[in-house]
């Protein structure tokens, strides 16, 4: 089977990398249209596509690609987070050849009949791991994308606790002016795969306080065994086992956006953090390994498939039932 893959690189966020990463671990051979952008008009239709099977990253890509009737499209969509605008719905249902993958709950709950499969986020998990280095003091924050009012709640729950905080991900000029100095952070800026894993398993634990679909410093630090502090009221939560609630986990939620109540759960963690157990977060991170990706993707695909086949059977069947009747003249002659 000949396969395609088309890509836009419309967010520039680390989950689109790592999505486009994946896809191209599960089909090397494949072709490749617009990687990240280069040269690429969401405007022009791309009618060059000879494939079996067509998978894009996004719905500008999806839009982009003119099916045949024999292709399979299958478009899988970013995890959607703060910085992201609503879904084009009006799009969405332009795209009646299009069947669509989704990597979120949130998502899938969006609209039921047209989004028609389910399948996690890929992380490298193979990379993100536990090392050997011993832990120092300090709390992890990493930004993906432009900063928000949830990351600042982070350095006001460091300030009033007296604790350092390390910001990854993001260039100092893209930062508050306050921050550029402030006693208790550092500025790391973007850092590439090995030195994020480098902090990930420096640090006391991974600060993620944003209201989102899918984190993935959670899934990236919990592959490090590293405890994570994060929002419960939020789908990306779901994929943190919290030790308050079920006596060992592998970190801890904190129930409302404000700072008294991050620096409560951040207070929990350094009275026991025996509570956070390392084997439970490489659990919890497995799950979203690149093999299961492969695994539930392929399981979509072959989902679509055997629909279409059932499908062009009933067809047959009630084409050949209409077949045998004939006109009504012609049974009454017979």
């Amino acid at each position: 089977m000949s396969v395609t893959l088309v890509h836009t690189g419309v967010s520039h966020t680390r989950i689109e990398y790592c999505i486009w990463e994946a896809l191209n671990q599960i089909w090397p051979h494949s072709s490749t249209i617009a990687r990240f952008g280069t040269g690429f008009s969401p405007a022009r239709e791309i009618n060059s596509v000879d494939s079996d099977l067509i998978i894009s990253t996004s719905l500008e890509a999806a839009a982009s690609i003119k099916c045949q009737e024999h292709q399979l499209h299958m478009c899988y969509l970013e995890p959607r987070s703060s910085n992201h605008a609503p879904l084009n719905q009006q799009l969405i249902n332009s795209l009646t050849e299009v069947e669509f993958v989704v990597p979120t709950k949130t998502l899938q709950n969006q609209n039921r009949d047209r989004f028609t499969s389910f399948v996690k986020p890929p992380v490298d998990t193979d990379f993100f791991c536990s090392g050997f280095d011993q832990r120092t003091e300090f709390y992890l924050l990493v930004v993906d994308g432009q900063w928000t009012a949830s990351d600042q709640l982070a350095v006001n729950a460091c300030q009033e606790l007296g604790r350092s905080l390390s910001i990854a991900g993001i260039s100092a000029e893209q930062l508050p002016q306050d921050l550029q100095d402030h006693p208790l952070v550092e500025l790391l800026g973007p850092l590439d795969d090995q030195q994020l894993r480098d902090q990930y398993r420096l640090c006391s634990a991974v600060i993620c306080p944003r209201e989102v679909d899918f984190d993935l410093s959670a899934i990236e630090a919990q592959s490090c065994g590293t405890p994570v502090v994060i929002y419960s009221d939020c789908e990306a939560a779901r994929s943190v086992v919290c030790f308050e609630q079920n006596g060992l986990g592998s970190g801890i939620y904190f129930e409302e956006q404000a700072v008294v109540s991050l620096a409560s759960s951040i207070r929990e963690l350094e009275l026991r953090p025996q509570r956070c157990q390392p084997v439970i977060g490489w659990c919890c991170a497995a799950q979203f390994s690149f093999h299961q990706f492969q695994i539930a993707f392929n399981q979509a695909i072959a989902k679509e498939i055997a629909y279409r086949i059932q499908t062009a059977a009933r067809k047959k069947q009630i084409q050949d039932q209409q077949d045998d009747q004939g006109p009504a003249e012609e049974r009454i002659a017979a």
